[in-house]
């Protein structure tokens, strides 16, 4: 099944970014999570996943996770750092 998704103006325009660096819970609708630190999630959810949970193990810095269906909510282990770059309302 193929889903279109539009991000129009998203990769281009942004419409805000969230920076975390603790272990607050973090939710609202995300279309990229920008690692800056190797970093684990204790929590991440997002739209349309079918396959194994986006925890439990290190994510290296420099990687970017998109998903243009939304990331809702995601939670650090500690040291973690993250940017993470919202859809359009």
């Amino acid at each position: 099944m193929q889903n279109n998704v539009n991000i129009a103006g998203a990769a281009g325009a942004c419409h805000g970014v969230v920076v975390e660096t603790g272990t607050t819970a973090v939710t609202g609708k995300f279309y990229a999570i920008q690692v800056l630190t190797d970093t684990n999630f204790s929590l991440f959810t997002e739209n349309g996943n079918t396959g194994d949970a986006m925890t439990g193990f290190t994510i290296p810095a420099g990687t970017t996770i998109i998903n243009g269906l939304g990331i809702t909510a995601f939670t650090l282990v500690a040291g973690g750092r993250v940017r993470a770059y919202k859809l359009p309302a």
